[in-house]
């Protein structure tokens, strides 16, 4: 699959605790948005399953790590990083 944009795919979450996933194609497209998961590590599980279903497809993956915010606290003052994980040759 070598020239093959890979997939995008994106845990996200907002200060009101809640976790879900963003599927976007090669060109930065939002084509599927997950229902919402109750933790963070439960929005992680649930994209490491598709990514494993749709293998070979290439894929980057970012999530967050680290402290979840308080509640209604900002993006902007979180403890928390994001990472990055690269699978299927991307």
């Amino acid at each position: 699959m070598s020239g093959t944009r890979p997939l995008l795919v994106d845990q996200d979450e907002n200060e009101h605790g809640e976790f879900w996933v963003r599927l976007r194609g090669g060109n930065g497209m939002k084509t599927f948005t997950s229902e919402m998961h109750p933790t963070r590590s439960n929005a992680v599980r649930a994209a490491r399953a598709y990514i494993a279903a749709i293998e070979p497809v290439p894929v980057i993956f970012t999530y967050w790590t680290g402290k979840l915010p308080d509640r209604d606290q900002t993006r902007k003052v979180r403890a928390a990083e994001k990472v990055t994980e690269r699978f299927h040759g991307a």
